[in-house]
């Protein structure tokens, strides 16, 4: 029997809330099976409706909280490898003094810094390593620049680390800068040792004086997009060590589009309608699928985004069942794409947010009065107090329908309909 891998995709729960209000696209002759709504403007009101009903979900937790908020996060530190280039090119950097102490490979897809010397600044993403000649190899350089014997970098072996820098980590999509305990070394990791939350200014001002490295022993998070965040440490880590710390998960708005393409190729969508609405870059790392017309059920991954042109770039088109060999799209494909994140609650509590997603679409379309608020409140988010109270240890108390963590019997929470 195979493991339960997913809960509802963002698409799910879009299609679910269309077919409730009547809005859902059929296909061109409105014989097809249901698909999200292809109009723009019914799109982004399902969409919005379906972030209003998982906001709904999450303020509606019980008074103590919900447990599936409170996460432990995991940090693994990566030394730097730090050198001079001995020869280079506008695509290589080879470091002679490194060569036989890596195998091949061992750094393709990190990202390599220049510190000083020609190119101090720029950055580029290794796509291969020859270990025995100690060459790294790139795209280029983001400023262009040809690296030389005066050009000095940096790499850490961590997808994580931000900007080369061994002190700095990208968190989980769902960390939003609520630590809710102390941050501690991992168990067996760097023992005898100690690190404690302390203000980014005092890392900063650290820093700004002398980058230390050692074990670190200071910590602090901070903004490094309006969605995402990071950690900091000082000194900078010298060892592959682990650091532990408990957070709050938060929710940030699942992200999705949808449109017609006016063009397309073996490795390209492209929507026109789309040019100068997005930056570059602005759609990498999502799912796009072919949802009508030519390529339906066609998907890829993109790989880039071309802001001025609208224009998807991927790797290739596959089927639906995720093998090669997908029909390429054309003009008049209608086309997805979503950033694949899903809501945050995990799969167990599927039929709560569903059921909120619909009691929202309840109050945003007109003439929908099915009872879905009423089901939400009175079943639904009920059945998820008592999933959500089972995940605490037995230690806690009885694990009934509105007992608090300590084991006291208490009345369940109510929301205001509105």
């Amino acid at each position: 029997m195979s493991e339960p891998t997913s809960s509802y995709t963002l698409g799910d729960l879009i299609l679910r809330v269309a077919k409730a209000a009547g809005v859902a696209y059929y296909g061109s002759d409105g014989q097809g099976r249901a698909k999200v709504p292809v109009d723009e403007a019914t799109f982004h009101q399902c969409l919005d409706v379906v972030n209003d009903g998982i906001k709904m979900f999450i303020a509606s937790a019980p008074e103590t909280g919900w447990r599936w908020m409170d996460r432990p996060a995991s940090v693994t530190f990566a030394p730097a490898v730090t050198g001079t280039a001995t020869a280079g090119s506008s695509t290589t950097l080879t470091d002679s003094d490194i060569a036989g102490d890596y195998a091949d490979d061992a750094f393709n897809g990190y990202v390599l810094k220049i510190t000083a010397g020609t190119g101090i600044g720029e950055t580029a993403t290794v796509t291969d390593f020859d270990g025995t000649a100690g060459e790294f190899t790139f795209a280029a350089l983001s400023g262009g620049s040809t690296p030389d014997t005066t050009s000095e970098y940096r790499i850490c072996r961590s997808a994580s680390v931000v900007d080369a820098d061994p002190a700095r980590y990208l968190l989980d999509e769902g960390f939003f800068g609520e630590v809710t305990g102390p941050i501690r070394y991992a168990a067996n990791s760097n023992r005898g040792h100690g690190i404690e939350w302390v203000g980014e200014g005092e890392i900063r001002f650290l820093r700004e004086v002398q980058v230390q490295t050692g074990y670190p022993t200071k910590a602090a998070v901070r903004p490094y997009t309006s969605r995402r965040w990071e950690l900091i440490v000082d000194p900078a880590p010298t060892a592959a060590d682990s650091v532990e710390f408990p957070y709050r998960v938060g929710f940030n708005a699942l992200l999705a589009e949808i449109g017609t393409a006016t063009g397309g190729g073996d490795t390209t969508l492209v929507d026109s309608s789309l040019a100068g609405l997005y930056p570059n870059d602005h759609f990498n790392g999502w799912t796009i699928t072919i949802i009508d017309g030519t390529g339906e059920k066609s998907n890829a991954v993109v790989t880039d985004y071309a802001g001025s042109s609208g224009t998807f770039t991927v790797a290739d088109w596959l089927t639906a069942g995720g093998q090669a060999g997908g029909t390429n799209p054309a003009a008049n494909s209608i086309y997805f794409v979503s950033d694949g994140n899903k809501h945050p609650a995990g799969m167990q509590f599927d039929e709560a947010i569903l059921a909120a997603c619909l009691a929202k679409a309840e109050l945003e379309f007109d003439d929908l009065k099915l009872g879905y608020m009423d089901k939400f409140l009175e079943l639904d988010l009920k059945k998820a107090y008592e999933i959500d109270a089972r995940s605490a240890p037995r230690k806690l108390g009885r694990m009934l329908p509105g007992t608090r963590r300590d084991g006291h019997e208490r009345i369940w929470n109510t929301v205001t309909k509105t």
